[in-house]
């Protein structure tokens, strides 16, 4: 076979005459291919004494035949559920995302909102949101206080808008008029009872001072645009310049009265406490803790003896004076005609120690 199929051609021819070989009788065999038919032969033979025997397939045949059929697996009907509901939760936070990101836009693109704009709703809601994330009364009233500074420069931007048409759709400027009172009057009551103390935190008359100020301030602001305004609004207006006077007034009245004992009459209207209308007298002052003591009190002195005296112990105590060493001061002296306690104070007399004889020697060169 040495040298055959040198060609693509002559290795098919080649592999054809030994598959025939192989499939042919031995004794019709290819002498050319004796030593590979050897080889096929003696594969032949190990596949058959390699393998089981008859009786060992028989026997795995039999085993496997009579053995128990498998568990037949239960088709899981939680996986469809499970899948439903993670379909449904990228839902519900895709729609999530998109009512917070249209919520957003719709709030960047109010902060310029106008009465009668679609988006003014959305800038009113935002402006209740932040007040209500507003902490303490006096930061409440002022945020009331500026959200109606704000409705006057919608009416200044409405008439500037509008200024050949008229000053602008009347509706637009009637709210922002109503709106203004609202806040102005609920920033005013606020105000005006933390400047009061009648909100139990002490009068502020700074507070007093700084509402007459916003109320003057936006007197002259609405004053300058009731000319340029429809002539409804302009008449409408004349009811919010009465509540601005008034506002001022208020705060006048109470500042006037801060020092007095009484400042309000204990009512509210709509612009805030009513000033008291009695005569202003100064509140009582309250006395103080060295005034509610006595200035001087008498003082008697008993001495009490220790014991026997001898003729070396010194004099006992008198009433005015104490006795020596016992480092007592001189009590003091009342007052005539004054009608005060008297209080006794027992003072011990100082111990009385023995005195010891001494005995010197005698000099010398003296007698005796």
């Amino acid at each position: 076979m040495v040298g055959r199929g040198i060609t693509p051609l002559g290795r098919h021819r080649q592999r054809e005459q030994f598959a025939r070989a192989v499939d042919a009788l031995p004794e019709q065999a290819d002498p050319a291919f004796a030593d590979e038919l050897a080889v096929v032969a003696l594969l032949r033979k190990a596949a058959v004494t390699s393998g089981p025997d008859e009786a060992a397939k028989a026997r795995m045949r039999e085993r496997v035949l009579n053995a128990s059929p498998p568990p037949t697996a239960k088709i899981d009907s939680i996986r469809p559920r499970s899948g439903a509901r993670g379909r449904l939760a990228v839902a519900l936070a895709a729609a999530l995302c998109l009512v917070f990101s249209l919520a957003g836009m719709s709030l960047l693109l109010s902060r310029d909102a106008l009465p009668g704009d679609a988006l003014y709703g959305v800038k009113r809601t935002a402006e209740s949101a932040s007040l209500g994330l507003t902490f303490g009364e006096e930061s409440k009233g002022y945020k009331r206080l500026e959200f109606a500074a704000a409705r006057i420069s919608e009416i200044e931007t409405l008439v500037d808008r509008y200024r050949d048409s008229g000053g602008g759709p009347l509706g637009g400027h009637l709210t922002a008029l109503t709106d203004f009172d609202a806040d102005a009057a609920a920033g005013s009551r606020v105000l005006a009872a933390h400047g009061t103390g009648s909100d139990g935190t002490g009068s502020d008359e700074r507070t007093l001072g700084s509402l007459r100020e916003w109320a003057t301030s936006q007197t002259t602001r609405l004053g300058d645009l009731r000319d340029r305004l429809p002539a409804e609004a302009a008449t409408r207006s004349g009811t919010s310049l009465d509540l601005l006077g008034r506002i001022a007034q208020r705060a006048a009245d109470l500042a006037a009265r801060s020092r007095c004992a009484t400042v309000t009459t204990g009512e509210v209207d709509e612009v805030g406490p009513v000033p008291a209308t009695g005569e202003c007298s100064a509140p009582p002052i309250a006395p103080s803790p060295s005034a509610t003591q006595p200035s001087g009190t008498s003082i008697a002195v008993t001495p009490t003896p220790a014991g026997p005296t001898t003729s070396t112990s010194a004099p006992a105590p008198t009433a005015t004076a104490p006795a020596p060493g016992s480092g007592g001061t001189t009590p003091p002296t009342s007052k005539p005609g004054l009608p005060l306690p008297s209080v006794t104070v027992t003072v011990e007399p100082p111990v009385q120690l023995p005195s010891l004889p001494i005995t010197l020697p005698p000099l010398l060169g003296l007698s005796g």
